[in-house]
């Protein structure tokens, strides 16, 4: 029972978040937010494209790799961004190969996220994409290759 009464808190407080997010900060226009959302990414495409964070030192390092000196999950994956905004796909698989799957797993799910009244179709594939399964079966995914790029 407290099993369960944790993972329904920890899913109510995550939407909790957002919504306090976007309500307290936003007033709730959603035009708003969809125009911050749009500046903050042309920022950020911006700054890793025209920015190797190989090259330039106020990218931050990651901690993991500088105190223990192995590869967390997320190592390489400015890199791998900037790769990927120049098309090379295969540099940015050799930095970090799970951000080319997770970029379009992030913006689906900010798609989501963003429907107002979604379907009964879009509420199956939500549950079966970013439910409580999908959440496990990604941590193991992560864990994994954790392990086997340390090896």
């Amino acid at each position: 029972m407290g099993l369960l009464c944790r993972s329904v808190n920890v899913r109510i407080s995550h939407q909790l978040i957002f919504v306090m997010f976007t309500r307290f900060f936003l007033g709730c226009n959603r035009k708003l937010y969809w125009v911050m959302a749009v500046f903050f990414s042309i920022g950020f495409i911006y700054i890793y494209y025209f920015y190797n964070p190989a090259e330039y030192y106020w990218f931050p390092k990651c901690p993991v790799k500088v105190y223990a000196h192995i590869d967390c999950p997320g190592c390489g994956s400015q890199r791998a961004i900037h790769s990927l905004l120049h098309g090379d796909f295969r540099a940015a698989f050799k930095h970090n190969m799970l951000v080319i799957p997770a970029i379009p797993y992030v913006v689906l799910g900010f798609g989501f996220q963003s429907i107002k009244e979604p379907t009964r179709t879009q509420l199956y594939w939500r549950k079966l994409l970013y439910g409580e399964s999908a959440i496990k079966v990604i941590a193991v995914l992560i864990f994994v290759y954790f392990i086997l790029r340390n090896l």
